[in-house]
């Protein structure tokens, strides 16, 4: 029996402090990195400014604010991972883009399944070469509230 694609999803694997996190493919649009950001003043903590990638300016986003990790500086070697919700692109921090990784269905479990009535920015946990990965979704990461705060941001700088 053939596998179908619908069993199947690509993820964009990377790392920060040392852990692993990923995103659905379909949410990402590229991995470049990092560069420059312009601070914006009196914005969200989490937004660290924005970049001018291609003539379109992006929020930079400090996944690590989001997530409760100490943030710290981006540093020449971090990367962008450039990526969106159904309203807005954004640039996420990380420390380090690992690469894409083919999970199947099996391979990946619903938070809710592992921790009833735990709600969430988590969407799935996926195992992967013997670790547990925290699949993220933007648009449970970033509350409607949070991304239409970010796309004030934007507004600000005159975008």
């Amino acid at each position: 029996m053939k596998e179908s694609a619908e069993n199947r999803q690509m993820l964009v694997v990377f790392r920060m402090e040392g852990q692993r996190y990923a995103l659905r493919l379909d949410a990402v649009d590229r991995v470049i990195s990092a560069v420059a950001v312009t601070p914006v003043p009196e914005t969200l903590g989490f937004v660290l400014g924005l970049v001018n990638l291609a003539g379109r300016l992006l929020p930079v986003i400090s996944l690590r604010a989001c997530l409760g990790m100490p943030d710290r500086p981006i540093r020449p070697e971090d990367q962008f991972v450039i990526a969106g919700t159904s309203r807005l692109t954004l640039a996420l921090v990380v420390d380090e883009v690992e690469g894409l990784s083919l999970i199947e269905d099996g391979q990946t479990v619903a938070v809710g399944d592992t921790l009833p009535g735990e709600r969430s920015r988590i969407d799935r946990l996926a195992k992967i070469n013997g670790d547990i990965i925290p699949i993220y979704d933007l648009e449970q990461l970033f509350s409607r509230d949070a991304q239409e705060r970010i796309l004030q941001v934007k507004a600000a700088a005159g975008v």
